[in-house]
């Protein structure tokens, strides 16, 4: 043995604490432990919950409105404009059009983008029902859909107070039943952002008298 390094201090390595000297975990370590299998977090974002009959009504009904909504814009854009005597091309150049006359930049590409947003997140709407993650899936559906009803909203209001959104001389989308469904669509996707899940029904048990035999 060489005398030299008989005498050399060991050098061990200690660990990272994952916790200050004050105790509380570090902020990298909360996330892992709160996004570990088994956690409540990862359990309240994932698990599957049963809905109510009025609840699936109202996924449904906003569901099915909001593919409507998509597959017009793509098929049939000038039922969807409202504007007799204006020729406007179907599908979503014509979509197009219409959002460069509100002077949204990139027309085509954001008429795609609504289309496509319309169709799956309203289907997203009606089969986060019956798939795991209950409520990530109704709010990642609703929260897009909910900003488009706000442009819509935006766009109905202009019509009512006289200015109209106007393409080759022809006032468009002045339509009656435009803002009260707008409208409706909007404070629906609102409660589904609020409330994505039906809450849980906590059942206590009640005590119940026994009778003592003498």
């Amino acid at each position: 043995m060489n005398p030299s390094t008989h005498h050399l201090p060991q050098v061990t390595q200690t660990p990272t604490p994952s916790r200050p000297a004050g105790g509380r975990p570090l902020p990298r370590a909360r996330l892992v432990d709160s996004l570990a299998p088994g956690s409540a977090l990862r359990t309240y974002w994932l698990e599957r919950l049963p809905e109510t009959a009025s609840r699936y009504q109202l996924r449904g009904v906003t569901g099915v409105i909001f593919m409507l909504f998509g597959f017009m814009k793509a098929l049939a854009m000038p039922t969807l404009v409202g504007a007799p005597g204006l020729h406007v091309a179907s599908g979503a150049e014509g979509f197009a059009r219409l959002l460069s006359g509100l002077g949204v930049p990139f027309p085509l590409f954001n008429a795609w983008f609504v289309i496509v947003l319309e169709v799956v997140a309203g289907l997203g709407l009606i089969l986060g029902a019956w798939t795991p993650a209950t409520r990530l899936i109704t709010r990642l559906c609703a929260l897009p859909l909910a900003g488009d009803m706000m442009v819509a909203l935006l766009v109905g209001i202009r019509q009512v107070t006289g200015n109209p959104v106007v393409m080759d001389g022809f006032p468009v989308m002045n339509q009656f039943w435009r803002l009260p469904l707008e409208l409706g669509l909007g404070l629906s996707m609102a409660y589904l952002l609020w409330r994505p899940a039906p809450r849980r029904v906590v059942t206590r048990p009640v005590p119940v008298p026994v009778p003592v035999e003498e």
